[in-house]
């Protein structure tokens, strides 16, 4: 038999929990998913800086993978002695980087409470559980770039992406923490109705930043009919009309490979974030095992907002 020890460890002054919460009910929080690599701890960077400007708090957290160490009778157990290594490890990483960020964070205006939270399990586990006790309107994870020819492919993003049911930003270790000039949301237009619910929550974002919304199909020659166009432009009229922010446009891509059409509108309207709606067996599926991907591996710099296709937050 296994003996599986799901472990919560609370962090003396920096833990936020339902029981004991320090924050206000108003505010609302960004989870930071690290595991103290330097590109998850960029994403940890890049998501902070968003929270500053959305005003939002900080929950960083650090799901502990435990390894098989003792066998013992037919099953395995865990060393405790090991076990309370890799949680006090995780305690003063998670207490150092909530540290850099205050220490370093010499702006005015609005800066994030901070609270941190570690828990021994699958990414995914501790996520839903996490998720559970604080109000999220964010998930924040860096990714890892293998090599040339990967883009966003680890299993791990795969399998974040499939499970999230709070908008999940993918960012990459290269992505520049600077202001969000543009915003790129590319659609099939399958959905009208979720996609100007979508848009309409992607407004608050853009809005922090006075960034230009830019809606987005890749289509195939003559694709792009008369008649869906007029469609189109009477829903971005519409989205512009219920959130009265002017900076939302539509420009249509023509190519046969959804994968390369994205790409060149990310290099082509120098793009700073994509947002794409996630569900199952659609395009954004495409995107992610399709061999296009490869070919987007130079565009990795830009971040990747997936939101799921019930989603009423950012």
């Amino acid at each position: 038999m296994t003996r599986v020890i799901a472990y919560w460890n609370i962090i003396p002054d920096i833990w936020c929990c339902k029981s004991s919460i320090t924050q206000p009910d108003h505010m609302k929080t960004i989870v930071l998913l690290t595991d103290f690599s330097e590109s998850s701890n960029h994403a940890a960077a890049y998501g902070y800086h968003l929270a500053k400007f959305l005003q939002l708090d900080v929950l960083l957290c650090n799901a502990i993978f435990v390894p098989v160490a003792v066998a013992e009778a037919g099953g395995f157990v865990w060393s405790m002695n090991g076990f309370d290594g890799l949680i006090e490890d995780s305690h003063e990483e998670l207490k150092r980087l909530k540290k850099h960020f205050e220490h370093t964070d010499h702006s005015a205006g609005f800066h994030p409470q901070i609270s941190c939270v570690n828990q021994t399990g699958r990414l995914s586990d501790v996520l839903e559980n996490v998720m559970d006790i604080c109000d999220a309107e964010m998930v924040v994870m860096g990714t890892h770039r293998k090599g040339t020819g990967h883009f966003f492919l680890e299993n791990n993003t795969r399998n974040m992406i499939n499970s999230a049911t709070d908008p999940l930003l993918l960012v990459p270790p290269m992505a520049d923490l600077g202001r969000l000039g543009k915003i790129v949301y590319a659609t099939d237009f399958s959905y009208p109705e979720q996609d100007i619910k979508a848009i309409a929550n992607l407004v608050p974002l853009a809005s922090a930043f006075s960034a230009k919304i830019l809606v987005t199909k890749i289509h195939t020659l003559h694709e792009e009919r008369a008649d869906h166009k007029e469609g189109v432009n009477r829903l971005i009229t519409k989205v512009i009309a219920q959130t009265c922010y002017p900076d939302i446009f539509y420009k249509p891509i023509e190519n046969e490979q959804v994968g390369i059409g994205l790409s060149l509108c990310c290099e082509e309207e120098q793009v700073d974030l994509l947002v794409m709606v996630h569900r199952s067996h659609d395009f954004v599926d495409v995107i992610l095992k399709g061999s296009d991907t490869q070919k987007m591996a130079k565009h990795t710099n830009i971040p990747l907002l997936v939101l799921p296709g019930d989603s009423s937050k950012i």
